[in-house]
């Protein structure tokens, strides 16, 4: 076990031993009160009480001088020290004193009733200590007056079981001055005792109050209702209100009691506890303070127990208190400056506190150097390092004596300071942190309205990559409002354009504040240029404002006649908004945003700038008040630019807003005609999300379905059905058009081979009913070239047999396999062919079918 430990376990098993003796004593005293008491036994108790604790704190006493202590004089000073001293001696004084007291007036045969009282006693004791465990206060409260209640129930009805202890009236009053005659050395033991003071012994107290207020009622019948609210009230008045400052008063007393006899430690802990317990108790505080004042450094170097109790904060607390005022007196700058070396020798690291407080020292004695250099190794960060504490807790003081509050040191420190890099925005920082805890501090303002004043964008900018090079993130170089910026090009992906602006800027750094100071200056025509300084500096860390920051900064250069510049200012402004997402922006900024790329690409636009235009253009279809016309603009720019493909793209998205609008139709057979079928399937994975491949085959199936159709329009055709197969290569429909466009050109080859091909690749699942027919369609078109124009109807005939299958087969299919039977010499099924065919008495084929029956009988 070690020795914390250990010291620990001591400490312990005293505090349980301190709570069983205050229990026996109570059991004591309710022995000596049912005996056959009178006022001479009364007497013997206390006489036996008296002397014994007079004896036991003589020998305490005898062993003090004995160690070196003297009295000199404060006699009441040192009983107090002895009994607090001493609560060894004067528990046993006590403690024995009544047992000899009780054993002196015991009636015979009561020596049974004394153990039991004992171990009762014990036993409360143990409950007592069980309490004073409990964490929180309302339930340790309501334990308690629940112990109370019971211990006095307990003994009344004890009392009512054995009647003999209390047969008249002089007995009950008798028992009830024996109880009140117990209470003072009780509270005696309480309050010597190791063990703070808390809601059980003033329970027990009101316990032990009422029990003897119930016994003196007996005979007044009307007050015994007093007999419970008065210690009731006693007990919640005095633990709610009383016991709280009677605790820190115990304290403070045993620490002027330990300093009066030159024990320091304890002292220290005495006025330490008492300072926990209520750090706003003026007495505690003073009586701590001349504690540390009268210290001895030399000797404090020899004894470092000592030295682990002083409280150096509080330290410091005392010499705010010293030099605060406005002129101190030599006796407290002596103090002061005593302190100060007190907590430099054993707080080297406190040691920014000290020099600022120093620095006011001098200034209050108009030692101005001596001054200066205390607040300049303050200010100067090089001495420290960045999360040095103690030094971030005392800047902002430092920055405002150094600034504000002497015209000296403003002079000295604060003017020459403020022009060394950085020192303005860390100052600004160490006044942002104030104003975070406290809001509403005058001088904060203050200081915050002159640092913010002269702040320019390179000092701003020159921090922020500083920090960044700290962080181990990229600087990047500022956006110049007059450097060249490039255009996007929404296709090309030309990334060219303003620096990037930093996504987020300084902390504690006030950006909207900055924001005011801009706008309040914008729209003056002398300063105009200094509020653009001051927007820029407050989009750096307000990157969802930028676009209106940039509009307003854009609108000044237009006053002033400076174009290039305005249109720069409105680049950055529409980079912001992209950097950040639109979407992302609030309903103010992001309308900004919007009207800034629309007067971009319109400006564009107007001087053939056809790369900006379309790029600007692009970026308003994400508006969602664009419409119809914007994607009119930007197709008519990506067709002037010869863009097929993205031409297409808008015109579609156009057309979801107006399907029937006459030029969007136009434009999509001009575009869609455009587009070539390597570049739709170069770009294949992109364009299956708009490209109308239900266009392409409708249109091609209409062009190929006309009876006279000129080459141009089979062109047109064959060129659509080639942009569909490139974006669905296997779609059978595809193939069909394919198929059909190469045979009314001629090719006959080339449609038998894509003809064959669908009908040997037959898909697994049909996208639709459509394509199933179109499956079926292709055995019928590849039996007619069979038949008529590569002379195999023996080829034929199982592809008109499949086709049979087809919903759309009929007459013409029967008529069809009938000639290719009969061209293969199997007349008897081809008869039976054209006997069917002969059965459509309306169909145009029925009397080409009866020639053929003629035919075949002749």
């Amino acid at each position: 076990m070690t020795w914390t430990s250990r010291v620990f376990a001591e400490t312990m098993h005293a505090l349980v031993a301190e709570y069983v003796l205050k229990g026996i004593y109570l059991g004591l005293i309710l022995f000596v009160a049912v005996q056959e008491p009178n006022w001479q036994a009364t007497g013997t108790v206390a006489l036996c009480v008296f002397c014994s604790f007079l004896l036991f704190l003589s020998v305490a006493a005898i062993r003090k001088l004995r160690e070196g202590y003297r009295i000199t004089g404060r006699v009441a000073a040192f009983v107090l020290f002895l009994l607090l001293e001493s609560p060894g001696m004067v528990y046993s004084g006590v403690m024995l004193g009544t047992l000899f007291g009780a054993f002196a007036v015991r009636n015979e045969g009561t020596d049974q009733l004394l153990m039991r009282m004992l171990g009762g006693g014990a036993l409360l004791g143990l409950a007592f200590s069980f309490l004073r465990t409990v964490q929180q206060k309302q339930q340790r409260l309501a334990m308690s007056l629940f112990l109370a209640v019971l211990i006095g129930a307990g003994i009344i009805y004890w009392l009512d079981e054995h009647p003999e202890y209390l047969e008249n009236a002089n007995l009950r009053t008798m028992f009830a001055v024996n109880l009140l005659l117990g209470l003072p050395m009780f509270y005696l033991l309480t309050f010597v005792g190791s063990a703070e003071e808390s809601e059980v012994e003033i329970a027990a107290m009101c316990a032990t109050l009422g029990l003897s207020l119930w016994m003196l009622s007996q005979d007044f019948p009307l007050t015994r209702s007093l007999a419970v609210l008065i210690p009731l009230a006693l007990y919640i008045v005095y633990a709610v209100r009383v016991l709280p400052s009677l605790r820190v008063f115990k304290h403070v007393v045993r620490g002027i009691g330990y300093a009066n006899v030159g024990r320091t430690r304890q002292a220290l802990l005495a006025f330490r506890r008492a300072n926990e317990l209520d750090p706003e108790n003026a007495l505690a505080r003073e009586h701590l303070w001349n504690l540390h004042r009268e210290l001895d450094l030399e000797k404090l170097k020899d004894d470092p127990q000592l030295l682990a109790l002083l409280d150096f904060n509080f330290c410091l607390d005392r010499v705010t208190s010293l030099l605060v005022e406005a002129s101190p007196s030599a006796d407290k700058m002596k103090e002061a400056h005593h302190l100060l070396d007190l907590i430099l020798s054993q707080r080297p690291r406190m040691k920014p506190a000290i020099s600022y407080w120093r620095a006011v020292a001098h200034v209050h004695a108009r030692h101005f150097d001596q001054a200066a250099a205390e607040l300049v190794s303050v200010l100067d960060p090089d001495n420290y390092a960045p999360d040095d504490a103690c030094r971030n807790s005392i800047l902002f003081d430092a920055w405002q004596l150094a600034l504000v509050l002497h015209p000296e040191m403003n002079r000295r420190v604060g003017t020459p300071q403020l022009a060394l890099p950085g020192r303005r925005l860390e100052a600004i920082a160490a006044v942002e942190k104030r104003l975070e805890n406290i809001p509403d501090d005058g001088g904060a303002w203050t200081l915050k309205r002159i640092l913010y004043s002269e702040l320019t964008e390179e000092e701003y900018r020159r921090s922020l990559d500083e920090r960044q090079k700290m962080a181990g993130a990229p600087t990047q170089p500022a956006a110049d409002p007059g450097a060249e910026s490039g255009a996007v090009g929404a296709e090309k992906g030309d990334n060219s354009g303003p620096s990037p602006l930093p996504s987020c800027g300084l902390p504690h750094f006030d950006h909207g504040y900055a924001e005011q100071l801009g706008l309040a200056l914008i729209n003056d025509s002398s300063r105009w240029q200094r509020g653009i300084e001051f927007l820029r500096i407050a989009s750096y860390g307000l990157p969802g404002r930028r676009p209106f920051l940039f509009q307003q900064i854009a609108q000044a250069y237009e006053r002033a006649g400076d174009s290039e510049a305005a249109r720069q200012a409105y680049e950055q402004a529409k980079q912001a908004g992209r950097e950040l997402g639109p979407k992302n922006l609030d309903d103010e900024n992001r309308q900004i945003y919007f009207s800034i790329v629309k007067q971009l690409g319109d400006e564009a636009r107007a001087r053939n700038d056809l790369d900006i235009a379309i790029e600007n253009y692009q970026l308003y279809t994400a508006n969602e008040r664009a419409g119809v016309e914007t994607l009119r603009i930007l197709a008519d720019l990506y067709e002037k630019k010869g863009l097929a493909l993205p031409a297409l793209r808008v015109t579609e998205q156009a057309l979801l807003y107006n399907a029937k609008d006459k030029d969007l139709l136009e434009r999509k057979d001009r575009y869609y005609y455009s587009v070539t079928p390597d570049e739709v399937r170069e770009n294949r994975d992109s364009l299956i999300k708009f490209f109308d491949v239900d266009y392409c085959v409708k249109k091609a199936r209409s062009l190929l379905d006309r009876r006279e159709l000129d080459l141009d329009l089979l062109d047109w055709a064959s060129h659509l059905a080639e942009v569909a197969a490139a974006i669905q290569p296997d779609s059978v429909t595809v193939k069909v058009l394919r198929a059909r466009c190469f045979r009314r050109r001629g090719e006959i080859e080339k449609a038998q081979q894509i003809l064959e091909e669908a009908r040997n690749n037959k898909p697994e699942r049909f996208r639709s009913s459509e394509e199933q027919e179109d499956w079926y369609l292709v055995h019928r078109l590849l039996g007619e070239l069979y038949l008529n124009d590569l002379n195999r109807p023996d080829l034929a005939i199982p592809c008109f047999n499949v086709y049979r299958q087809s919903s759309r087969s009929g007459a013409d299919t029967i008529f069809k396999l009938g000639l290719a039977y009969e061209q293969t010499g199997d007349k008897v099924k081809a008869a039976k062919c054209y006997e069917l065919v002969t059965a459509y008495e309306s169909h145009p084929l029925a009397p080409d079918a009866q020639d053929a029956l003629y035919r075949l009988r002749d």
